[in-house]
Order: structure tokens, then sequence, then C-alpha cells
């Protein structure tokens, strides 16, 4: 009977400190701004309007600020076909939420008892889509192609780049390029991105590099180079670059956008 009361309590004391944490503000006869107890990855309260349409509708929107907070702090989520994107439009389909054309993340419904339900959705959409910014394990090598492709490709005058390469080793194994840049016009730097640098990815790259020992060897004309575009470098990164180059792999950090330029960037 003892941990039903404490659960019992420990329910309760939960909903007390939502309700204490959240509040409702009239704003005019037909809008609320709702004040959550939630907040976003970056530390800022999470905010809903709640409006009474003339239609006799209701619509919760976060008014754009998730979006719109993301990309101003360098995060691109809306470009078409962008990894980001198609993880937004899926978290929006599962809650039944919508996109407006200033990125409004919002749903509608024509029922009163309804309300507190699409609050829930929206406010759902709004945390999901906030982690985007940072993303998991197997969607953020996708999201990091998608913030260099972005990046070179505004700055197209200064960088010449290939993409959709690939190579075959010794092995007959088929390995893919995410870029080749050419500074020179005989330069071919073969580029693979890793989000992080350690044990696993830089025994990995040195098996390509010897694997495809044999088809550098056959094509003598190109000065090939082998690359690893990191998204940021750490202490512990330090080691295994050191120990790349030693086997002429070069390592670089896409943070560190002098040193990504003076690698890539046409000479």
């Amino acid at each position: 009977m003892s941990d039903v009361i404490d659960s019992v309590e420990i329910a309760n004391e939960w909903l007390e400190k939502l309700n204490n944490q959240s509040n409702f503000i009239p704003l005019d006869g037909n809008k609320i701004r709702f004040n959550t107890s939630f907040v976003d990855p970056f530390g800022d309260q999470i905010s809903l309007l709640i409006t009474s349409n003339h239609n006799s509708t209701y619509t919760v929107s976060d008014q754009g600020y998730t979006i719109w907070n993301i990309e101003s702090r360098g995060t691109n989520l809306t470009k078409n076909n962008s990894v980001r994107f198609k993880l937004l439009q899926s978290i929006l389909y599962t809650n039944k939420a919508s996109l407006s054309n200033n990125f409004d993340i919002y749903k509608t419904t024509a029922s009163r008892q309804e309300v507190a339900q699409i609050i829930n959705d929206i406010l759902d959409s709004v945390i999901k889509i906030s982690d985007l910014a940072f993303g998991s394990r197997s969607n953020a090598r996708g999201m990091f192609k998608d913030d260099v492709l972005d990046y070179i490709t505004e700055n197209k005058k200064r960088f010449s780049f290939d993409i959709g390469f690939s190579v075959k080793g010794k092995s007959n194994l088929v390995y893919d390029l995410d870029f080749v840049f050419h500074q020179k016009i005989k330069d071919t730097q073969w580029t693979k991105l890793y989000t992080s640098l350690n044990k696993n990815v830089s025994e990995m790259v040195m098996g390509i590099w010897l694997d495809t020992e044999l088809y550098r060897k056959n094509n003598p004309g190109n000065d090939i180079s082998f690359n690893v575009l990191v998204k940021e470098m750490d202490l512990k990164s330090t080691q295994f670059k050191d120990n790349l180059i030693q086997h002429n792999i070069n390592v670089i950090s896409f943070d560190d956008k002098e040193d990504f330029e003076k690698n890539f960037a046409i000479s």
C-alpha cells in the first residue's frame, strides 16, 4: 500500500510543479498566451498562442518562434529535401500538425473540447523539433553533410567540388566519397565526413586509404589526397588526428572555417 501512496504523492507533486510553472495570460478577447513549464534545448521557455477564430475554430501555434530560434543560431531546418526538413515533416505528420508559410507550427480544431489535446500535440512537436538542433547520431551525419554543402554552395566561387563520387578498392569494396575538392586543376581531394573522430573511424579511414592504393597508382595524372572532415575537434580527437597525419591523411575541422578554406578553397 505504501508504494501506491508514494506514487500518488509523487504524481501530485509533479502536477503541482507543472501548474506552478505554467500560466495562461489573456491578450485580448480571442487570444491567450500559454507559458508552459518546459524549456527548449537553448534554455528558453516554450510559449504557445491559443486563438479563438471567427469561424468558431481554435488554433494553437508557436507563432514561428521555434524554427526562427533554431535558424537564427545557424542551424537550417527548412531547406527542401534536407535531412532536418524531412525529420521536421515527420514530426508534424505524427502529431497531425501543420507548418505555415511563415514557419508557424500550428494545429486547428473546430471542437472546444479538443483544445487541450492540440496544445499537447503542438507542445510535443515543438520539443521534438527543437531537438533537431542536436539530432541523433544516425541523423547527425546527414545534417552535417547538409551544412557543409550549404556552406560551399553559398561560397561556390571559392570552391570547385564534385559529389556522388565513389572508388573501388583491391578488395572489390566500393567506397562512397562525400566530396571531391579541386584546389588546382590536377588536385583530387577525396573527402569523407564524420561527426567525430575516434579509434573506429581512424581504423576505417586507414583501411580505405590502403585498399584504394591500386586505384591511385592506376590514375597517376591526378594528385590524389585523402581528407577527413569532422564537425569539430576536441582533446580526445587529437591523438587520432596525429596518427592519421602520419599516414598522409589530412584531418580538418569544419568549425575552423579558416582551416577549411585553406585546405579546400581554390588556390
